[in-house]
């Protein structure tokens, strides 16, 4: 019989796609896949929730390291409550287990008619020298921020705003490491800390200068944290 070989699930945010981490992967010498949770899924239930079960469902059985980014973390906590069998460990990026209502007027903005602030968004993700340097991924972010459906972004800005699963993460059993950025304004080192404290074997670690998005624009550095925090 063969043994089951641990697999890495690299999971995006939005509204990105999962080409976000292909420099990445170029740099992880074992075997990933990186799901598209660009889905549809069914009005009132939990997104997060929806996208875990979808993203399992598609996924052969055997043990994952699943690492997530924004939605992407929470998708991957959604994982680990819905399939605990399934998850040696989780690398929880620039996310956060409890509610962004700040969210919520962003999107009451876009269903009201509203474009999307491309460059408000550009702001918030990344610093202002990565900014300056408009590298490949502050160009593929602008493009995908460009690109998205207003109203599916409210959607997905909706299941960000009221996301509360700080009470059920203490059932996760994975040992977990939440990598957070001293620069992000979307999952603050605050809110990073109350993650990683939620979890029962979750540890934080914060890194000095990144943005939200700050991970990518370094992709051989933040393979070297993936590696470390799979064996830390």
């Amino acid at each position: 019989m063969d043994v089951p070989t641990t697999r890495w699930m690299l999971l995006h945010g939005t509204p990105l796609d999962p080409s976000v981490w292909d420099a990445v992967r170029g740099h992880l010498p074992l075997a990933s896949i990186a799901p598209d949770l660009n889905r549809e899924f069914v009005s009132g239930g939990l997104l997060q929730q929806q996208l875990a079960a979808a993203v399992l469902a598609d996924e052969p059985d055997g043990p994952l390291v699943v690492v997530g980014h924004s939605l992407g973390g929470q998708v991957a906590l959604e994982m680990a409550l819905l399939a605990p069998h399934r998850i040696e460990r989780l690398i929880l990026v620039c996310t956060r287990d409890g509610p962004a209502p700040e969210f919520a007027g962003a999107a009451k903005a876009l269903r009201d008619g509203a474009g999307i602030d491309v460059e408000a968004g550009i702001h918030r993700w990344f610093t202002a020298d990565e900014i300056a340097d408009d590298g490949p991924v502050v160009r593929d972010t602008r493009r995908r921020l460009s690109a998205v459906s207003p109203l599916a972004y409210a959607t997905t800005l909706e299941a960000l705003a009221s996301y509360d699963r700080r009470a059920h993460v203490a059932s996760v059993q994975a040992p977990a490491v939440a990598l957070c950025g001293s620069l992000d304004l979307a999952c603050t080192p605050e809110v990073m800390t109350t993650l990683a404290g939620d979890l029962p074997h979750g540890r934080l670690r914060v890194v000095d200068e990144w943005a939200h998005m700050s991970p990518f624009v370094d992709p051989a550095g933040f393979a070297r944290l993936l590696l470390d925090a799979a064996v830390d």
